[in-house]
C-alpha cells in the first residue's frame, strides 16, 4: 500500500536522532545498533528500509504526541509518514523487541541467537565507560577490566589465534550482540580519547582485531556516525557553544581504521 505522496508502507522506516544540524545521524548508540540490525537482515532477506532522523529539539508533533524516543522502527501505514494515513503500523521502540519482530519477519540470518553466551560478557561495559566519561568514576581501571573480559573472550572463543577472529558467536555473520557491542566500542574509543585521553590499551590485541574486522564491514561503515557527534554526544553538557560549534563545523571524518602501532 502507498499514499497518494508516494510513501511506502510496506518498507520498514527507522527513525533516528538527528545530529548537531538537526539533519545528518546523530551518535545515539542505540539508533546505531537498530541501524546494523536492518543492514544484517537486508543482505539476506528481500525488504528495504528507510532511515530517518528526528530532531529531539524539534520533533513533529506527531512523533512527540506519541511519546516517542529513537530508535523508532516503524512498519506499515501511519501519520508519521502521512498526515492522511491510517494509523496501522507496528511500532517498536525497544532494540530487543525490534530484533525479535526482525527474526520473525524476515527469518534469514537470524539476530537473535547467542550459543557463546557473548552477551553476558559486554553487559557492563558502556555502563562503566559512562561512569568514567562523566567523572562518576575518577580512574578508568573498571572501564579496562571490562574491556579486558571482551579481549580474553575473543582469545578463547578463537583458540588464540588472531587471525581467526570474525565476529563475538564464532563466525563471520554479525548478530544482535555485534549490533549491541560495536556500536558501544566506537563510543568508548572516539569520545574516551577526544575528552579523557583514554585508549583502549594495545594489549588488548583479540579485541582490537575484533574493531579491525567490523570496520571493514560495509554494514559498519554505513550505519556509523561521523566522530564529531560521538565527541558532541558526551561533550555538548561542559563545552562551550563556541568549542561545539568548532567541532561541529569540522569534516565528518569516521576513525575506521585501527592505530599504525597494533601489529597483529
Amino acid at each position: 500500500m502507498s499514499s497518494n505522496t508516494g510513501v511506502d508502507f510496506n518498507k520498514i522506516h527507522l527513525f533516528v536522532k538527528a545530529g548537531q544540524d538537526g539533519r545528518s545521524q546523530g551518535a545515539c548508540p542505540f539508533c546505531q545498533t537498530v541501524f546494523l540490525q536492518l543492514l544484517v537482515k537486508a543482505k539476506t532477506n528481500n525488504f528495504n528500509f528507510d532511515v530517518l532522523t528526528i530532531n529531539l529539539d524539534n520533533p513533529p508533533k506527531e512523533f512527540k504526541e506519541l511519546s516517542l524516543k529513537p530508535p523508532v522502527l516503524l512498519h506499515g501505514s501511519s501519520k508519521l509518514l502521512d498526515a492522511n494515513a491510517e494509523n496501522n503500523a507496528v511500532i517498536l521502540s525497544d532494540v530487543d523487541e525490534i530484533a525479535e519482530y526482525l527474526d520473525q519477519s524476515y527469518p534469514n540470518t537470524l539476530l537473535v541467537q547467542d550459543k557463546t553466551n557473548a552477551r553476558s560478557v559486554c553487559l557492563n561495559v558502556f555502563s562503566k565507560f559512562s561512569h568514567f566519561i562523566r567523572d562518576v568514576a575518577t580512574k578508568s581501571t573498571s572501564l579496562e577490566a571490562e574491556l579486558e573480559k571482551i579481549d580474553s573472550f575473543l582469545k578463547e572463543l578463537y583458540n588464540n589465534d588472531l587471525n581467526e577472529v570474525k565476529f563475538m558467536n564464532g563466525t563471520d555473520q554479525m548478530n544482535l550482540v555485534d549490533c549491541y557491542l560495536l556500536p558501544k566500542l566506537q563510543h568508548i574509543r572516539i569520545a574516551g580519547e577526544s575528552i579523557k585521553q583514554f585508549k583502549i590499551p594495545n594489549r588488548f590485541k583479540f579485541l582490537w582485531k575484533y574493531l579491525k574486522v567490523s570496520y571493514e564491514t560495509d554494514l559498519f561503515y554505513k550505519s556509523c556516525p561521523p566522530d564529531r557527534e560521538i565527541i558532541c554526544h558526551w561533550s555538548k553538557s561542559f563545552l562551550s557553544q563556541k568549542h561545539l560549534l568548532q567541532i561541529i563545523q569540522e569534516a565528518p571524518y569516521k576513525t575506521l581504521s585501527v592505530p599504525d602501532e597494533i601489529k597483529f
